[in-house]
């Protein structure tokens, strides 16, 4: 258990020396580099892949999906909400995420969605090695 320590402990010095102690202090969110390099390939234009990025920051733990309201995430976009609707939309239609719908009873989630990202994390992984392996050639 102390090694797995050490390594926390020396992960954290290396994000704050890169980023700063202040800069970390709301978190940080870990996201594979293929997802960047193939955003062309999952038809993700910038606006899709920002809203993207945002469902991530809330995904902390595997299978517990993010449901981040999507008036929040247009806010801190400078977006319209309609334009998060049209990027979550195509990300569903790109089968990259499932959309579920709650009721605004639920005790939890009060009516927000939530975004199960199971579709993308099978597309990554199928899509990756072939990625790697271009990157590999050159």
């Amino acid at each position: 258990m102390s090694d797995q320590k050490n390594n926390l402990d020396i992960q954290k010095q290396t994000l704050e020396s890169k980023w700063g102690k202040e800069a970390l202090s709301m978190g940080w969110s870990a996201i594979p580099t293929s997802l960047f390099f193939l955003q062309g390939a999952l038809n993700m234009t910038p606006t899709t892949f920002n809203v993207l990025l945002h469902l991530i920051i809330h995904w902390w733990k595997p299978y517990d999906w993010p449901h981040p309201s999507q008036e929040s995430i247009a806010v801190r976009m400078g977006v319209s909400s309609r334009t998060v609707q049209r990027s979550l939309k195509e990300l569903e239609n790109y089968g990259l995420l499932t959309k579920i719908r709650t009721s605004k009873d639920n005790p939890k989630y009060k009516g927000r969605n939530i975004y199960d990202m199971s579709l993308l994390v099978k597309s990554l992984n199928i899509l990756t090695p072939d990625l790697n392996a271009k990157l590999n050639e050159k």
